[in-house]
């Protein structure tokens, strides 16, 4: 079976339409519905349903998606790898990071690169999952670190899973509690736009439990998020390591959630195309490591590739 063919289906049940894939994988779309067809009749099954909403998975489609999608991503890691052996272990490589990220691990990652790789020339940029999954795909970053669910059309790698507390004013009165997921109804909220992945995750995992968010102000800067939660605004969901030194000072309070739990996913996505892919890989590692030191219960999902 042909292994391109089966990475070009995944990328159309991601995407749900042929001329969405047929732009970000560069082959024409004829050539693109000829190559489900072909699959489609190498399975003796339709794999889509094809109608105005776009190409929709079968029963059959999901089977095979869920079984492969994985292997896929793992298969291309490997191939980035081996490709990269050749290369020298340096060269420019411009690392997007979620605002929550940079807050937490960027200057750590900065200084073990200036440390130990010091011909890797690394320029950290900090921005919201949305745009860095834009620039990433135009290819104005190397790499990003980007909220799942797995990020498509790259490869991508998990770094981590964490959960997202409810941030609030020092003086709140759910500080350090464990609150129903259906109290943030009754709460003003302060969220990033609707573009950005941490809303879509929130929004998400609320309209699963059928809650209704009160979405009061938006903001799309971390940092004025947090401002205005200090300010009694409102609240905001974040991980806690986006809130640690406020909580810790006394400026901002943090309750957990329960029903829903509300959890985000961390992928290292990687152009295929990165002009040193062997100091992208290095800079991931050390954005691994220093993750495990931040989150030492992910230590055994973040063990460096061997």
């Amino acid at each position: 079976m042909d292994f391109k063919r089966l990475g070009y289906f995944a990328v159309v049940a991601e995407l749900g339409s042929l001329s969405k894939t047929s732009a970000r994988v560069g082959i024409a779309q004829p050539s693109l519905s000829r190559q489900m067809r072909m699959l489609e009749e190498e399975l003796g099954v339709p794999l889509f349903s094809r109608g105005p909403r776009g190409m929709e998975l079968t029963v059959a489609g999901q089977l095979l998606y869920s079984r492969i999608v994985d292997p896929l991503r793992e298969i291309g890691h490997a191939i980035y790898e081996v490709r990269s052996l050749p290369a020298q272990s340096g060269g420019d490589v411009v690392l997007g990071m979620p605002p929550t990220m940079v807050h937490a691990v960027a200057g750590a990652v900065a200084r073990r690169v200036a440390t130990f790789a010091p011909k890797i020339r690394l320029r950290l940029v900090d921005a919201f999952s949305g745009y860095l999954h834009k620039w990433l795909e135009a290819g104005e970053l190397d790499a990003a670190i980007l909220y799942g669910p797995t990020p498509s059309g790259f490869n991508a790698t998990m770094l981590l899973e964490d959960e997202l507390v409810l941030v609030g004013p020092a003086q709140s009165p759910f500080a350090n509690e464990l609150i129903d997921g259906k109290r943030l109804e009754d709460l003003p909220l302060i969220l990033s736009g609707p573009a950005h992945g941490l809303r879509a995750i929130i929004e998400d995992a609320a309209a699963k439990a059928d809650i209704k968010l009160n979405i009061a102000t938006q903001a799309d800067s971390f940092q004025l998020l947090k401002e205005l939660v200090e300010s009694g605004v409102g609240y905001t969901l974040l991980p806690p390591c986006g809130v640690a030194r406020e909580v810790s000072t006394g400026r901002l309070s943090m309750a957990r959630l329960r029903k829903p739990q509300i959890k985000r996913q961390l992928f290292f996505a990687m152009r295929a195309d990165a002009e040193a892919p062997r100091a992208v890989l290095q800079v991931e590692e050390y954005v691994r490591q220093e993750i495990a030191t931040l989150f030492p219960a992910q230590r055994p999902a973040l063990a460096a590739r061997s």
